[in-house]
Formats: structure tokens, C-alpha cells, sequence
């Protein structure tokens, strides 16, 4: 998984104190003490989504509506479900994905 990937999970999933993964969070500026994000957090959180989400609507234009997932993810780089759902609810509050029946139309 490339790094960037990894911190972006790492920065979605709920941290316990004491964690090796929460240290390094806090440590690098991250989390608080509190277990809280930083500002440093959520421009990363941002700009990881925005980074991604023309590669990830470029696939699934190409794939059309009946596109697998995993072949979404595959062309886009991605290795986590949740980040490939992330980008495409990003996408789909911007209007240019619309999701209906399980299935992702792309409008442009």
C-alpha cells in the first residue's frame, strides 16, 4: 500500500492511546494528546481525496456503469475499499458521480 494510502487510513480509523500507530500520529503532529486531528491532519485528509479523485472518476468513465470495484481501484492505485468509498462520496457530493441501484454513473 503506498504510504500516503496508509497514513490516510491510519488518520480514519479511531486510535487508542498507546498504540505504536497513535505515537507516531502525535509525534509527527497529527493527532493531539487528545487523540484529536490537527489541521496538519485535515489538509493531509484533503488533499490525499483531492489528489486521488480524478484518476478514480477517469476509471470509473472508463469502466462504465457495470465497473468492478476492484478494477476501479486496481487502475486508480488503491488497495482499501473504504478509501476507493471515501473519493467516490467525495466525488458524488460534487456531482460528478451519481450512485443508484449499486451501480456508479458518472455525469458530466
Amino acid at each position: 500500500m503506498e504510504t500516503n494510502e496508509q497514513l490516510y487510513v491510519d488518520l480514519m480509523m479511531d486510535r487508542l492511546p498507546g498504540e505504536p500507530e497513535t505515537i507516531f500520529l502525535v509525534s509527527e503532529g497529527y493527532l493531539t494528546e487528545n487523540l484529536q486531528r490537527t489541521e496538519k491532519a485535515i489538509e493531509f485528509i484533503n488533499s490525499f481525496l483531492d489528489e486521488k479523485k480524478h484518476i478514480v472518476y477517469q476509471a470509473f468513465k472508463e469502466q462504465g456503469p457495470n465497473a468492478r470495484k476492484s478494477e476501479v481501484m486496481k487502475k486508480a492505485g488503491i488497495v482499501q475499499m473504504g478509501v476507493l468509498v471515501d473519493i467516490a462520496n467525495k466525488l458524488i457530493k460534487e456531482g460528478r458521480l451519481k450512485k443508484e441501484n449499486g451501480k456508479v454513473y458518472v455525469l458530466d
